[in-house]
């Protein structure tokens, strides 16, 4: 028996050698992905599920209410039917790269990535519209917090324009991959269109939580300016006003994180682990935080409403007498009716006007 092995022999079993390694590494990452997924989804569909009872619990009998229906549906189908295709890679995957009969070892990647190719597309498709309409949930609070004030949310407004472009040209270069006639322009645009439209995705996000953060420290300052009467009512607005501003700047961190699904991080690399557990994440978080937001709105936690005692009744000139206007919430479409006049009303008056309505306030008190 000869003491050296054959070198063609050593060879091929080299090369499965490396074959395996690469399946265990790509096997564990796609099943850790998956877990943190299923993590985030489980609670994501708490908060789909309280959402559901907050919008039936005010019926559906004004079209707003209805559309936030929808939103939120989409959202959370969206979100599950990336977890399901996220779910099939991983078992598609143990099954084409370990359990396939009749196909030898080298040639099972290539069966791998031939099914993963067909799912790939919708799966990069429902990412960004799950981006692109939470984005827009975003905006619209922000919309709502300035009054409906369209100059203040014009830079987000552009800023998701632009988001929802390159999320557009990233899925037609996804769909064109492979093809024989590539796109005009794609070796410039497509290798960084998931790129840019994810970064214009976080700047839409940071402005507006900078500009609700702007409106909530105006709205402070107008009410030590005016003294409202009530302290414990005064900390319970900025308590929420904090809430609308800390999430805000909390998902835009988390969201910034998703960097790392755009970065090249080699097989064996730790940091790869890193990548599945945020990316996981990132599929569900795009639409976890609107219907967060939606779930706030609908339990009447905006910023501008008070108790029955609050100081929109305290103020001389708020109108908030009739009984069936101050108990309407128009979630998508405006505040409660007397909150609208005494938010107005507060922000347009000057300083000097503020400052001489301060002690009639206290009188007025309820």
């Amino acid at each position: 028996m000869s003491s050296h092995a054959d070198p063609t022999l050593s060879a091929a079993l080299s090369e499965i050698d490396a074959l395996v390694d690469r399946f265990g590494y790509t096997l564990m990452h796609q099943v850790v992905l998956t877990v943190s997924e299923s993590i985030f989804f489980s609670a994501y569909g708490i908060f789909f599920a309280v959402a559901l009872y907050s919008i039936f619990r005010k019926g559906l009998k004004v079209r707003a209410a209805t559309v936030m229906l929808v939103v939120v549906v989409l959202l959370y189908a969206s979100s599950l039917t990336q977890w399901i295709i996220n779910l099939w890679t991983a078992l598609e995957g143990i099954y084409s790269l370990l359990m396939v009969p009749g196909v030898p070892i080298p040639d099972r990647p290539a069966l791998f990535f031939e099914d993963f190719g067909k799912i790939a597309v919708p799966g990069e498709g429902l990412f960004v519209f799950n981006m692109i309409l939470g984005d827009a949930v975003v905006v619209w609070r922000t919309w709502v917090v300035h009054c409906h004030r369209i100059l203040a949310i014009l830079l987000p407004c552009v800023l998701l324009l632009i988001s929802f472009v390159f999320g557009l040209m990233d899925i037609v270069c996804n769909s064109n991959l492979g093809r024989a006639t590539p796109l005009p322009g794609a070796t410039t645009v497509c290798p960084q269109a998931d790129l840019i439209g994810w970064a214009f995705s976080v700047a839409t996000n940071v402005t507006c939580t900078i500009l609700i953060g702007f409106q909530a420290w105006r709205h402070r300052k107008i009410l030590r300016l005016l003294n409202a009467p009530g302290k414990s009512r005064r900390m319970s607005s900025e308590k929420v006003l904090s809430l609308l501003v800390e999430s805000g700047a909390i998902y835009s961190l988390l969201w910034l994180t998703q960097v790392i699904s755009y970065l090249d991080i080699p097989l064996t690399s730790p940091a790869l682990f890193a990548w599945a557990v945020l990316k996981g994440m990132g599929n569900q978080l795009s639409g976890l935080y609107p219907t967060l937001i939606i779930v706030i709105v609908n339990f009447r936690r905006t910023i501008w409403e008070e108790t029955p005692t609050g100081i929109g009744n305290a103020l001389p000139w708020v109108p908030n007498s009739n009984p069936k206007l101050s108990g309407i919430t128009d979630t998508f479409g405006s505040l409660r009716a007397g909150d609208v006049v005494h938010l107005q009303s507060v922000i347009d008056i000057g300083t000097e006007k503020a400052m001489k309505h301060a002690g009639l306030a206290q009188d007025y008190e309820v």
